[in-house]
This record gives structure tokens, C-alpha cells and sequence, in this order.
């Protein structure tokens, strides 16, 4: 019995030094937290202002747990990969002066090394590489410091095997087969990642919507954005499109109702379900009629579309408060090489094609997600939303500058020729499934984007002379209605093969239209009823220049601006708004949502600001009055146009505020 357990612990020697090791390698890849606080203190406090119950306690908290025992499993992994290493390299040259514990060192070291320039090399904004950047790039013998070191790394392990099978070491005769199912595993891997099921055509077209967040009209053309420029030059294209609110969940709710926000209730992010009536969406009345629905989206933190609004699949990151804390936990060399494969899809959901955690979002991985997990039979729609070019404006292997006012243009447009990319990969990959075959196929954008430039804003029509309150309404979307690329949204529709005929030829469509009128234009191009009354109108006589369109012309459409606490912007926030707006969230123990405050939507909605556009270009906008009675102050921003009739105009478009919102304008 002594001989077994000394041979035991001969053998496992120097297997808890490597664990030390190992664990201590997260420590020291997390630690980066308690010196980086202002970039996690944001998400860190809404969570815990917004527990009702102790953390332990919760779904979130279970989340966590399992979050935190996945990165111990990578890195004890990790360290037993190093281990079998030392021992094989043990065994194989006995002839060298080194014990058991110093082979794990060595190995250790080395793996520590290539796991450190490789993170660099791969992941360049990540907290262990974007400071190392310089000495990464570098070319070291003609060559970059990561290929020398994975050479290396390679050499060394290649002599290791090379030594055992001259030893014939007993280790070895497993080596074989082990490695012949690796490669196979692989391999149906690959496959079935770049291949999934095509699906055959039937009578039904598909129904088809790519939404792109944040995509300004102005950034599409042939250098920015090809795949989008192209697909829009053979399709129909709206040029004068407004979102009814520059936020992409009540963007993304009227368009699969075609209904305004104030009809269906979705008037903000993160409101509680219960609060928004829908009625019957798009994907509910195309599932009576046998279609088969999914929603895919990259993130979900403040846009909780779920299948409550009438989808069969969610092809997403989990919905709810853990997302707000893991992407920020989630950046850990070792973690962050596997974080793309479908063993980072394995052990960590909530992080793998996820754009929440920038530092690893990897573009191409969310395309591959879709295409692996796209479980329709004929036909179908799909509603698909790419986010990447959202603040912050990068991702996993963006090399563009840190973000400053100067140069957000050029970091913006960079963002969105690798979204144009990601969206050319999507659409070919619907392609080779035969989806296209019979599609309508719809490209929009949820909202602009305003990046602080001098027609970001029209600061004469605004009376308010703040300079710091028109400061923050020349950034981001859903801040200012006075910020016309904030709510100016891309819109274009295609027929692909067997649908050819219901959209016969591309063209320009100037009229205005709106989000809302996506849902009845799709059931009117389809021939099918519809059994709900539309804020939106059908743009079948605009797209096939039939039938009377001159509603178009004279319509009034509406948009409005959203929560913006005071004190926060683009790149930074203040500890006093940190704290107030934490306290208009609260999280549910049981589903793990992040929802609003029900008793603090009055005063969110205090500060809001609405807005009517008339077809011939006059805008009439109502924004909070001085004083606390409730009543806004009535803005008239007149056409340019030499027929204008300002005096009716004006009372148009002030009445039709009314109506709408119901808000009383002051005189």
C-alpha cells in the first residue's frame, strides 16, 4: 500500500505547483479590474442598485458561478496541458539536470508567453494586450514576435514527440488514435459550422429583414459600405426614412408591428413586457400562414426582443443583468483565444458572438451562430440585427486610435466597412442555403448616429442656449430631435429569384416614409390579410410606381428622443449621474431582467422631446417647458421650399403633436 501511494505521488509530482500556477494566472489576468473600475462601475452599479435580493440568491448569481468556474476550467486545463508536458519531457530526456517542478516552470513559462502575444496579437483593445501593442508588432528576424514564439512553441513540442516515439514512451500509444478522432472532431466541426442544411424553395417567398444599428444614410456608398451600396442599388431605395424613436428596441418593436411607440406602449429600453401591447406582430401573422420565425441579434442588454413577440427562435446572448457584468469579467488572455470556437460557445453563452463583450467580439463568429443555428423548413422569416456599429465603435481586432472627439468620423466609418463586410458574408451565407432562391429580402437601419459634427444638429431652431445640453445632442441617437442623422434611417427592399415579380424593378423612392409602414408593405406584397389596424401604410405604390402616392407626399411622421440621464456622454459619465440612473432600473431575482422602475417612467418622460416632419420638409418639434406644470414649448422649423405655408403649417404640425402624444403646448 506504501509502494502505491509513493508511485502515485511520484507520479502526480509537481501537479499542485501547476494548479498554484494556474490559478494564479486568472488572478493575475482578472486583476486588470481593480485598477480599470470607471469602465465597469456603469454596469457593477445598476446591478447592485437593482437587486432586490442577495446576489447569491439570484439567477444572476447562479450565472456568475457557473461564468467563474468556466474561466477555472480553462485555466486548470491550462496548467494540466503544461504538466503533461513537463512529465512527457521528463521521461523522454532523463540525460537533463532538471527535476519534475522545474520542467512545469518551463512549460508553464512558455505557454504563459505565447498565450500573452497571442492575446496581444488577436485581441487588440483586450487589458493585457492594447498595452503591448508596440512590442507585438515589431518584427523581430524578419518576422513578427507571435510567429516566432508559436514557432517556437511548436519546435519544442515537436521534439518532445519526436524524442517519446524514438523512447517508444508507453504515454504514446494512445497518441494516434486520440489524435486521428481530434482532427475528425475538427473537421465535423468546420463543416458543420461553414455548412448547415439547405432548405428546398417553395411557393411562399421568404421574408428576409438585415437590420444594421446606428447606420447613418450618409455613410452607404461604395468605398464605406459596397456590400450594402450594391444591395441597395438593385433594390428599391427609400431616401427619406425616419425611425418613430432613435433607439433600437422601440425601433425594432414598430417595425414588426407597424405600429408607432406610443400605440404599442414600447417607448423606451428595458420597459417590463407586461407594459407593451403589441397586439399581433409581423412574424405572429406570417406564422398563421406557415412561416417559420427567428430573431437574431448580437446584443441584448438594452433590447430584450424575446419570443413573446411572436418568434419560434432566438438566435442571441442571453437576455438579462448577467450580460452587464460577464463581458466586462470576460477579458483574460487564455479565455479570450478560445472565446470564438465552439468551445467558447460551450462554456461561455453569454460572451461567445456577443457584442456587449467588444474586447472579443469577433464579427465573423455571429454570421457563423446564424448559419449553424438557423432551424427553418420553408418559409421563413427572419429578422437578423448587427450591431457593431454601436458606440463603442470597435471590436476584437479593430486598430483603430482610442475614441476622441477628433477623430469619431473615421473611427465610425472603419466600424461600418466591417459591418458592410459582416453583412456581405450574412447575406451570402442565406445565399448558399438556397434562402434566396425565393426571398424579399428588407435592409434598414434601426437609427442614425450624430458624431458631434456641425450638421449633426440645428442649433438655431433650439432655443436653449446650454451649450453643454447642445453639446450632448450633437452625440449618439434618440438624444436630440433636433439631430435629423440621429432619426434619418437607410431602407431599401429586393426580390431575389422566384419573388422577382412582386418588387419587378429597383429604383429611388424620394416620398417620405417611416419603420412603421414595414409591416403592412410586407403582408400587401405577400397578398396577405392582415387582421390589425396599422399606424404605418403599405409603400407597395411606391415600390411598383402604382395607384395614387400622393398621401405620401402630404403625411406627417413623428419621432421622438429617449432617457438621456444628465452628466453622461459618449466617453464619460459623472459619479452623481452614475447614481441616478442606476436607481431607475430594477433586476428580477427569478429571470435575471434588467427592467425599468415603473414609479420613475413619469419623470424619464418628463424630459423627453417629440416631433412632427411634414412631407414638404417643415418640422414642428415640442420640448419640455421651463416650468414643472407639465407643458412643452412649441418649435417651427419652416421648409425651405418656396410654396411653404408657415402660418398653417405651423398649426398643422402643433396640433398634430398634440394629438399624438398628448401633450399640452404652451401659446
Amino acid at each position: 500500500m506504501r509502494q502505491y501511494i509513493a508511485r502515485t505521488r511520484n507520479q502526480l509530482e509537481g501537479i499542485g505547483l501547476i494548479c498554484i500556477l494556474a490559478v494564479g494566472f486568472l488572478l493575475i489576468s482578472l486583476a486588470r479590474l481593480m485598477s480599470d473600475l470607471g469602465s465597469t462601475a456603469f454596469d457593477v452599479q445598476i446591478v447592485k442598485t437593482a437587486l432586490t435580493d442577495p446576489l447569491w440568491q439570484t439567477h444572476m448569481g447562479l450565472n456568475i458561478a457557473l461564468f467563474m468556474l468556466a474561466l477555472l476550467a480553462v485555466h486548470l486545463a491550462f496548467g494540466l496541458a503544461c504538466w503533461l508536458m513537463a512529465v512527457l519531457t521528463e521521461r523522454v530526456f532523463p540525460d537533463v539536470r532538471c527535476t519534475r517542478r522545474q520542467w512545469v516552470l518551463v512549460w508553464f513559462l512558455l505557454g504563459v508567453c505565447w498565450v500573452l502575444v497571442a492575446n496581444a496579437t488577436y485581441f487588440l483593445r483586450s487589458s493585457l494586450g492594447e498595452p503591448y501593442q508596440a512590442a507585438v508588432t515589431a518584427r523581430v528576424l524578419g518576422t513578427t514576435l507571435h510567429t516566432l514564439l508559436a514557432t517556437c512553441v511548436l519546435v519544442a513540442i515537436a521534439a518532445v514527440f519526436i524524442a517519446a516515439l524514438r523512447r517508444r514512451t508507453t504515454w504514446l500509444k494512445y497518441a494516434g488514435p486520440l489524435t486521428a478522432i481530434a482532427a475528425l472532431a475538427a473537421i465535423a466541426g468546420i463543416v458543420a459550422q461553414g455548412h448547415a442544411h439547405s432548405v428546398p424553395v417553395t411557393k411562399q417567398p421568404n421574408v428576409i429583414f438585415l437590420g444594421i444599428d446606428s447606420l447613418r444614410p450618409d455613410a452607404v456608398d461604395p468605398y464605406t459600405a459596397p456590400n450594402i451600396d450594391k444591395f441597395l442599388g438593385s433594390a428599391v431605395r427609400m431616401t427619406d426614412t425616419i425611425t418613430p424613436l432613435a433607439r433600437t428596441f422601440p425601433s425594432w418593436v414598430s417595425v414588426l408591428t407597424g405600429k408607432h411607440p406610443h400605440t404599442t406602449g414600447a417607448i423606451m429600453n428595458l420597459l417590463p413586457r407586461e407594459m407593451i401591447h403589441t397586439g399581433a406582430t409581423l412574424p405572429e401573422m406570417l406564422r398563421e400562414h406557415g412561416y417559420r420565425t427567428s430573431y437574431a441579434i448580437d446584443e441584448t442588454r438594452f433590447s430584450n426582443l424575446d419570443e413573446t413577440y411572436g418568434f419560434d427562435q432566438r438566435i442571441s446572448p442571453a437576455i438579462g443583468g448577467s450580460d452587464f457584468l460577464q463581458n466586462r469579467f470576460a477579458d483574460t488572455p487564455l479565455s479570450n483565444l478560445i472565446m470564438n470556437t465552439w468551445i467558447g460557445a460551450l462554456l461561455f453563452p453569454h460572451i461567445h458572438a456577443n457584442r456587449a463583450a467588444h474586447v472579443t467580439y469577433d464579427p465573423d463568429s455571429f454570421v457563423h451562430r446564424i448559419n449553424r443555428e438557423l432551424d427553418f423548413t420553408q418559409p421563413m422569416f427572419l429578422a437578423a440585427h448587427l450591431t457593431l456599429p454601436h458606440w463603442p465603435y470597435t471590436w476584437a481586432t479593430s486598430s483603430m486610435p482610442s475614441f476622441s472627439e477628433e477623430n469619431a468620423g473615421d473611427i465610425y466609418r472603419e466600424t461600418v466597412r466591417r459591418v458592410d463586410r459582416q453583412f456581405g458574408d450574412l447575406l451570402k451565407a442565406l445565399e448558399r442555403r438556397g434562402i434566396l432562391d425565393n426571398a424579399v429580402v428588407v435592409v434598414l437601419s434601426d437609427h442614425g448616429e450624430a458624431l458631434g459634427q456641425p450638421d449633426d444638429f440645428m442649433p438655431d431652431s433650439f432655443p436653449d442656449k446650454d451649450e453643454k445640453r447642445i453639446r450632448f445632442q450633437k452625440w449618439g441617437h434618440g438624444t436630440s430631435v433636433f439631430s435629423p442623422h440621429q432619426y434619418r434611417v437607410v431602407l431599401g427592399i429586393r426580390a431575389y429569384g422566384n419573388a422577382a415579380n412582386l418588387i419587378p424593378h429597383a429604383g429611388v423612392v424620394h416620398d417620405p416614409v417611416s419603420l412603421v409602414d414595414l409591416a403592412p408593405t410586407i403582408l400587401d406584397l405577400l397578398g396577405l390579410p392582415s387582421r390589425m389596424d396599422f399606424d404605418g401604410q403599405s409603400l407597395v405604390p411606391l415600390i411598383r410606381l402604382t395607384g395614387d402616392t400622393t398621401g405620401f407626399a402630404e403625411r406627417i411622421r413623428f419621432t421622438e428622443s429617449e432617457y438621456n440621464p444628465q452628466g453622461f456622454s459618449l466617453d464619460q459619465f459623472t459619479a452623481s449621474a452614475l447614481a441616478a440612473a442606476a436607481k431607475v432600473y430594477r433586476l428580477d431575482s427569478h429571470t435575471d431582467r434588467i427592467t425599468v422602475r415603473v414609479d420613475k417612467i413619469d419623470s424619464i418622460m418628463s424630459s423627453r422631446q417629440y416631433a412632427a416632419l411634414m412631407g414638404n420638409g417643415a418640422i414642428g418639434a415640442a420640448i419640455p417647458g421651463n416650468d414643472s406644470d407639465g407643458s412643452y414649448e412649441f418649435i417651427y422649423v419652416p421648409s425651405d421650399r418656396s410654396d411653404r405655408n408657415d402660418a398653417g403649417d405651423s398649426a398643422q404640425l402643433r396640433e398634430a403633436l398634440h394629438k399624438r402624444f398628448g401633450i399640452e403646448i404652451s401659446p
